[in-house]
Formats: C-alpha cells, sequence, structure tokens
C-alpha cells in the first residue's frame, strides 16, 4: 500500500482507527485467512485507490468512503455469540454493522449508513443508492478476493504504520 493511500485511511478514519470497536476487530479471524481489522484496512484502501483512480478526490467522497470502508464489518464482531450461522451472519452483519457506525462515530450520515447497509449485494439483494456504496461494495469484493489469492491488500505493516499514525491524532478524553 503506498503512503498516499495509508495518509488518506488516517485523515479521514483516525477518529474510527482509534476507537475501541475497531482496536477489536484485530482479534477475531475473517475469510479463515486475516482478521477483521486487516480486512477491513485492505478494503479501506482498495476503496482509496478506486477514488483516486477516477478522480473522485473531494473531502466529502473520500471521508464517506473511507468511514463506510473502516465500519462495514464492525458487525461482525462476535459473530459466534451473534449468529447461528454463516449465512445469518451474511444477512444480519450490515445492520449491526451500520448500528455500530452510528456509535462509533456519533453520526447519521445517509450515505455512509446506505453504504455499509449494502455492501453485500448481490449477495444480499439491497443494492447501494450511492457511489459510496458501489465503490465499497467493489473494494470489499476486491479486499476479500486477494485475501483468498494470499495476497492481502493490507499487509501487517501497512497496519502498524496505519494504527502508529493514527494514534498520534487520538483526542484525550
Amino acid at each position: 500500500m503506498n503512503e498516499d493511500v495509508k495518509a488518506i485511511i488516517v485523515k479521514y478514519g483516525k477518529d474510527v482507527i482509534n476507537s475501541d470497536d475497531f482496536r477489536s476487530t484485530f482479534g477475531q479471524t475473517h475469510h479463515f485467512s486475516t482478521t477483521v481489522g486487516d480486512h477491513t484496512l485492505g478494503v479501506a484502501a482498495e476503496a482509496v485507490k478506486i477514488c483516486l483512480r477516477h478522480g473522485l478526490t473531494d473531502d466529502e467522497t473520500l471521508k464517506n468512503v473511507v468511514t463506510a470502508s473502516l465500519c462495514h464489518d464492525l458487525g461482525i464482531i462476535g459473530r459466534d455469540d451473534k449468529f447461528r450461522n454463516n449465512a445469518q451472519c451474511l444477512m444480519r452483519h450490515p445492520v449491526d454493522s451500520g448500528e455500530k457506525y452510528k456509535e462509533v462515530t456519533g453520526e447519521e450520515n445517509e450515505r455512509i449508513l446506505d453504504s455499509i447497509l449494502s455492501h453485500m449485494f448481490p449477495l444480499k439483494p439491497r443494492m447501494p443508492r450511492y457511489k459510496e456504496g458501489w465503490i465499497l461494495t467493489m473494494a470489499d469484493k476486491i479486499g476479500a478476493s486477494r485475501e483468498k489469492l494470499g495476497r492481502p491488500s493490507a499487509t501487517g505493516k501497512d497496519r502498524d504504520e496505519i494504527l502508529k499514525s493514527a494514534e498520534k491524532h487520538r483526542k484525550d478524553p
């Protein structure tokens, strides 16, 4: 992951990254080969790359895409206690992730929430209504595919650098 992509993730996602909920994502396995946190950072990286490639570099779009990417799987945390099986997880985790997004950020941005709720399209029939949702949906599929191929979008080094950089911006209670 290049330095510009990391800087954009930290700039727009530092508050989410520094939250206890997000930090807990590194303790749960996801896609059998990674953690929810590493997957999420990889999805954020892929989403930012899509934005840059297509000239979608305004602050609002980048903030929405990064926030949605970082929050899209927060609802998976505790999956073994919350969901009976993978099918139920697939169907319900976007709603739980949307609730976690509101809890972690204190926001209810319609574009971010729609992106989170629709990121499982086409496996789940809710289609994204905004460009941010389409970007997240594509980035999630790219990230998951790369993980399955053993070439994740975010490495351990990327993770450590992003977490360290975000930590420098932590708000004191």
